[in-house]
């Protein structure tokens, strides 16, 4: 999740909750975006892995970690969970891994593009591109960019 336009920037599935999940979703953000600022996570130990905190690292990306019990410091990411979880609707009712991934993918575009942000009065997708014209519009920086997962 970028922070400054709420939009998901990549994902990745797997049956494994490990540093290779998280790994993914970074390969999958980096394909259609710049490495951010700062990348933010808490404590799992997908994300404090040697592996993916090289490859964070390598990117020239800063690491920022939530503290132990501490779940309000990535509040914004709590939050799309939740209202995900509502959004993809029961997971039992995909048959195959390959329609579950449709489901996920579907959920996620809807979010970005078609729902309705509330502290934006927009969905991200148009939120983005307006700061976007902002920009180009002007010599005013938009400032740093900072990742959730």
């Amino acid at each position: 999740m970028d922070l400054f336009t709420r939009e998901i920037v990549g994902f990745n599935v797997s049956r494994f909750h490990n540093s290779e999940l998280v790994l993914g979703a970074l390969e999958d953000a980096l394909k259609k975006n710049t490495p951010p600022d700062y990348l933010h996570f808490d404590q799992g130990t997908e994300y404090d892995s040697q592996k993916y905190t090289n490859s964070v690292q390598g990117l020239g990306t800063k690491i920022s970690m939530s503290t132990k019990s501490s779940p309000w410091k990535n509040a914004y990411q709590e939050s799309f969970y939740s209202q995900f979880k509502v959004d993809l609707g029961s997971t039992d009712r995909f048959g195959e891994l390959g329609e579950l991934i449709e489901g996920i993918s579907g959920a996620v575009l809807y979010y970005n593009t078609g729902r309705i942000h509330i502290a934006m009065k927009m969905s991200p997708e148009q939120f983005r591109k307006g700061s976007q014209e902002m920009k180009d519009g002007s010599s005013r920086e938009m400032g740093t960019r900072h990742t959730l997962f």
